[in-house]
C-alpha cells in the first residue's frame, strides 16, 4: 500500500476514534445525570468503564497522529527521492 493510502486511512482512523470519544463523553454525561431509582454501584461502574474507554481512544489518537506525522516524514523523503534530490536543496 502506497503512503498516500496509508495517510487516507490513517485519517479515516482518527475521525473514528474522535467520534467514539465524543460519543462515549455524551454517554458519560448521561449517566452522571442519572435518576436516583438507578443502582449507584452500577452507575459507577459504568462510568468507570466509559472512563477506561476515553483514555483508550486518546490514547490510540496519539498513536495515530504520531504515525501520520511519520507518514509525513516518509512521503517527504520519497516525494524528494523521486525527484533526484539529495535533500540539500542544491541545483533544483
Amino acid at each position: 500500500m502506497d503512503i498516500a493510502n496509508i495517510l487516507t486511512r490513517n485519517e479515516k482512523e482518527i475521525s473514528q476514534v474522535e467520534e467514539e470519544k465524543l460519543q462515549q463523553e455524551r454517554m458519560l454525561g448521561l449517566f452522571s445525570e442519572h435518576p436516583p431509582s438507578l443502582d449507584p454501584e452500577a452507575v459507577g461502574r459504568a462510568m468507570q468503564w466509559i472512563l477506561h474507554r476515553i483514555h483508550d481512544l486518546e490514547d490510540k489518537k496519539r498513536s495515530l497522529l504520531q504515525e501520520k506525522e511519520a507518514l509525513h516524514v516518509d512521503l517527504a523523503f520519497a516525494l524528494e527521492s523521486n525527484r533526484g534530490g539529495n535533500g540539500d536543496n542544491k541545483g533544483n
